[in-house]
C-alpha cells in the first residue's frame, strides 16, 4: 500500500494565469525595448555618416579654394617683377611716384574669374565632374613706406580663393595673406662711381698692374662716370708727419705717361727736342718731351734778380768764376792785365763771389746773353731706361727733385704710368674725387754760351761758358728757385726744374669755368670718403631672406637648372656669417632675378659670374667685414657691383689688415658693375702684365627700374569662411 506523508494543497486556475500574462508583458516590453534600440542606432549612424559626408564636402571645397589661391600667386610671382604685367604695372606705376603712405592703401586688385583659373578649375572638373568652379580675387596692400636715397616699400598681398557646387550650398572661402616687399636695391650715391678706394695705394702707378676705367658713354655730356681715390692711411713721414691727418692732406699722384696719354693732351703735346748748342743733347732730349718752349731770352726777366744775392750760390756760375781767377793768377802782379784786375777784386772780396765785382760783371754780361729753355717730361722718361736723359749734365736739375723728397717723402720717389682712368683710347670722361692730381716734370735750364766779358776800363775776355742746369730748389737759395715778376709766361713763375703736381686730373675733361669745380677735396657734402657706406636700412624690413650661415644660403639659392648652377636672387639676402666663413660663390657662373646678398662677415670667392638675362637680372654683393678673392682659372668675368668697405670706430686710422678688399689670387680682373673697396693692399696678388678693369654698367647709374619685388615664402594670415547662400 502506498502511503504519502507530509500535505498536499492545489492552487484555484485564476493565479495560473496571471503569472502567464506577466511574462507575456515583459517578452514585449524587451521586444520593445530592443526595437527602439534598433531603430536610435540606425537613426545615429545615419546622423554620423551625413555629417562625416559633409565635412569630407568641406575639405574638398576648401582644398579646392586653396588651390585657387595657390594659382593666383603663382599668377602674382610671375607677374610683380615684370612692369609689363598688369600687377607689375601698377608697382612700377605706385614705386615712380614714391608716395607718402599712412595707413593702408590698396595700389592693385583684380577679380579672377572661373575662366582665369584654368588649372584650379580642371581639378573641379576632375572631382567634382561638371558641378562646381573656383574664383577668386587678390588685393595688393601697401602699409609702411621705408624712407632711404630711394624709398622702398612694404606690405601684404591678400589672396581669396572660392570655391562653389551644386552638392554643397556654402561657397567655401579661404583667405591668404602673403608679405611684400618694394624694395629699391640702388644706391644713387654709390652706383655713380666705377671705382671708390678709400685707402692710399701707391701702386696706382705701377706699369706692370694696370687699372682700366670704361665710364658710361651717354648721349648727355652732363652724364658721365665718377671715381674715388683717397689717401687714408697714407704713411706718415717727414713732409706728412700726421699722415692722412696732416694739417695739409696728402696728395695722390697720378703719373702721366705722355706716349700712351697723348690723346688726353690735345693741343699740348707737341713733341720736340732742345733747341740746343750741342747736338748731342739734342739727341738724348729727342722723344723725351711731349712740350718744349721756344728759347727765352733771360734778358727779358733780368730785372727779377739781384747780382748781389741770387747767383752766388749756384755751383755752375761759382766755378767759372773762380776758373777765371785761377787763369788770372800768373799775372796777378802786371799791372794793366786783366788778370791783375781779377786777382786784386778776389782780394778785396775775401774770396766770396757775392762780393765780387768781377762775379757780378760776369753774371750781368750772361743775363744778356743766355738762352733759358724748358720742357715737359714725364716719370719714366726721366727715370727709366738704361740711360735715362736727366742723367745728362743740362738736364740732371731736376735729379735734386728725388734726392731731397726720398729724405722727406719717400712715396713720391715711386712712379710710373697712371690708371687708364679714361679708357683704353683715353676718350672717355671720368670725374676723378679726392686729392687727386696730375704729375708731370718741368726740366729747364740755360743753354752754353760764349760770352765777351768785358771790365771796367776795357779790358774784354772771351770766356765759354757751358750749360746750367736749373736745380730743385724746396726752398729758394739762388736765381733757380726765386719768384720771376714777370713770369716766363703763365705756366713759368720759377727758373728751376721741378715736378708739377697742381693741376687736377679733371682738366683734361672738366676745364676751368666748368661745373663740377675741377679740385675736389671731399665726396659728399663734407663727408670725407674714408665714412662713405653703402645705404642699408637699419630697420632690417626691407630684408627679405635671412640666412645664419654661408652654407645655408648657398642651400636655399643655389639651383641646378639643365644641369648648371644658378644663383636665384631675390632682393635684399642677409648672411649673417662669420669671420670663418666664406661664401663660397666661384663654381657659379649664372644669376638670375635682381638681389643684393649683404654678407655681415666672410669673405667671398667669385670667378666668372654673369646674368641669365643681361636686361633682367642684376646682382650686388656687399661685404661688411671681407674681401673678394678670385678663384677663376683665368681672367674673371665678373658682371655685378662688388662692395668690401667694413665700419671702424675710427675709419681715418685703421689697420689694413682689418679692411675690406679684393686678393686677385694671381688673375687679372674684369668687373661689368662696379667696385667699391677700402683697399686695393698694392695689388701685390696680380700678376705682371695683369689688370683691373672696370667697365661702369649705365644700368647700375642709371638704373630704369632697380627694384625687386619680393613674395613671402610662408604665410602671414589663413583664414576659412563658409557662405551659405
Amino acid at each position: 500500500m502506498l502511503q504519502f506523508k507530509g500535505t498536499f494543497s492545489a492552487k484555484p486556475p485564476s493565479a495560473l494565469l496571471s503569472r502567464r500574462g506577466f511574462v507575456l508583458f515583459l517578452v514585449c516590453t524587451l521586444a520593445l525595448v530592443m526595437m527602439i534600440m534598433i531603430i536610435s542606432l540606425s537613426s545615429q549612424k545615419s546622423g554620423a555618416v551625413l555629417q562625416l559626408t559633409k565635412t569630407i564636402e568641406q575639405e574638398r571645397a576648401v582644398a579646392l579654394a586653396q588651390a585657387g589661391v595657390n594659382e593666383m600667386l603663382a599668377w602674382v610671382k610671375a607677374g610683380v617683377n615684370d612692369k609689363n604685367s598688369a600687377v607689375g604695372s601698377s608697382i612700377y606705376q605706385f614705386w615712380k611716384t614714391k608716395p607718402p603712405v599712412a595707413g593702408s592703401r590698396v595700389i592693385y586688385s583684380a577679380e579672377f574669374s572661373p575662366a582665369q583659373l584654368k588649372m584650379s578649375n580642371q581639378l573641379v572638373d576632375e572631382y567634382l565632374g561638371n558641378r562646381g568652379y573656383v574664383s577668386g580675387q587678390i588685393s595688393l596692400v601697401v602699409t609702411e613706406r621705408i624712407n632711404g636715397a630711394r624709398p622702398s616699400f612694404i606690405g601684404h598681398i591678400e589672396l581669396v580663393g572660392k570655391a562653389k557646387y551644386k552638392d554643397f550650398p556654402a561657397e567655401t572661402k579661404v583667405k591668404e595673406w602673403r608679405e611684400i616687399k618694394i624694395v629699391d636695391l640702388s644706391d644713387p650715391f654709390l652706383d655713380k662711381y666705377a671705382l671708390f678706394v678709400k685707402s692710399f695705394c701707391l701702386s696706382l702707378n705701377n706699369p706692370k698692374k694696370r687699372i682700366i676705367i670704361q665710364g658710361i658713354t651717354p648721349d648727355d655730356p652732363t652724364r658721365y662716370s665718377f671715381a674715388y681715390l683717397g689717401n687714408r692711411s697714407y704713411p706718415a713721414c717727414t713732409e706728412f708727419p700726421q699722415g692722412d691727418k696732416s694739417a695739409n692732406a696728402p696728395p695722390v699722384i697720378l703719373d702721366l705717361d705722355f706716349k700712351e696719354d697723348r690723346n688726353l693732351l690735345g693741343n699740348f703735346y707737341r713733341p720736340a727736342p732742345f733747341q740746343m748748342a750741342n747736338n748731342q743733347y739734342v739727341q738724348a732730349s729727342t722723344g723725351n718731351l711731349f712740350f718744349v718752349n721756344p728759347p727765352f731770352n733771360f734778358a727779358g726777366i733780368a730785372g727779377s734778380f739781384s747780382l748781389a744775392d741770387d747767383f752766388h750760390k749756384t755751383p755752375e756760375l761759382v766755378t767759372i768764376y773762380k776758373s777765371i781767377v785761377d787763369s788770372s793768377r800768373p799775372y796777378a802782379d802786371t799791372e794793366g792785365t786783366l788778370g791783375y784786375v781779377v786777382c786784386k777784386d778776389y782780394q778785396s772780396s775775401g774770396g766770396n763771389p757775392a762780393a765780387s765785382q768781377v762775379f757780378r760783371a760776369l753774371v750781368s754780361t750772361l743775363m744778356q746773353n743766355w738762352k733759358y729753355q724748358y720742357g715737359y717730361s714725364d716719370f719714366l722718361s726721366i727715370t727709366g731706361g738704361s740711360q735715362p736723359f736727366a742723367n745728362e749734365h743740362p738736364f740732371s736739375g731736376i735729379i735734386n727733385y728725388f734726392e731731397d723728397i726720398k729724405q722727406s717723402n719717400s712715396s713720391r720717389t715711386f712712379g710710373g704710368k697712371m690708371p687708364l682712368l679714361f679708357g683704353e683710347n683715353r676718350d672717355t670722361p671720368v670725374y676723378v674725387e679726392g686729392p687727386v692730381f696730375l704729375r708731370f716734370f718741368k726740366v729747364a735750364f740755360v743753354d752754353q754760351v760764349e760770352v765777351k766779358f768785358t771790365l771796367n776800363g776795357g779790358q774784354t775776355l772771351d770766356v765759354p761758358f757751358p750749360t746750367v742746369p736749373m736745380h730743385y730748389e724746396k726752398a729758394p737759395e739762388t736765381f733757380c728757385g726765386k719768384t720771376l715778376s714777370p713770369p716766363v709766361d703763365s705756366r713759368t713763375d720759377k727758373l728751376m726744374s721741378m715736378p708739377i703736381e697742381h693741376f687736377s686730373i679733371n682738366n683734361f675733361f672738366f676745364g676751368a669755368g666748368t661745373t663740377p669745380a675741377k679740385t675736389p677735396t671731399a665726396v659728399k657734402g663734407g663727408v670725407e670718403g674714408y665714412d662713405v657706406f653703402p645705404t642699408i636700412d637699419e630697420s632690417l624690413q626691407t630684408v627679405s631672406h635671412f640666412y645664419q650661415t654661408a652654407e645655408e644660403f648657398s642651400n636655399d639659392r643655389i639651383k641646378i637648372i639643365n644641369g648648371q648652377k644658378i644663383l636665384d636672387l631675390d632682393g635684399n639676402m642677409l648672411i649673417m656669417g662669420g669671420s670663418a666663413h666664406v661664401l663660397n660663390l666661384a663654381s657659379v657662373n649664372k644669376y638670375s632675378g635682381k638681389g643684393k646678398i649683404i654678407v655681415a662677415e666672410g669673405s667671398c670667392h667669385l670667378g666668372n659670374l654673369a646674368p641669365v638675362s643681361s636686361s633682367k637680372d642684376s646682382l650686388g654683393i656687399y661685404l661688411m667685414a671681407g674681401r673678394f678673392v678670385l678663384k677663376s682659372d683665368d681672367t674673371a668675368n665678373i658682371f655685378a657691383s662688388l662692395v668690401a668697405t667694413t665700419c671702424f670706430s675710427n675709419n681715418s686710422n685703421t689697420s689694413a689688415s682689418a679692411e675690406g678688399g679684393i686678393d686677385f689670387d694671381g688673375k687679372s680682373a674684369n668687373i661689368f658693375g662696379n667696385l667699391v673697396v677700402d683697399n686695393l693692399f698694392e695689388m701685390v696678388n696680380m700678376p705682371d702684365g695683369g689688370h683691373l678693369k672696370i667697365v661702369h654698367d649705365p644700368g647700375l647709374y642709371f638704373p630704369e627700374y632697380p627694384v625687386r619685388v619680393s613674395v613671402g615664402q610662408v604665410r602671414s594670415l589663413l583664414a576659412v569662411d563658409y557662405n551659405v547662400q
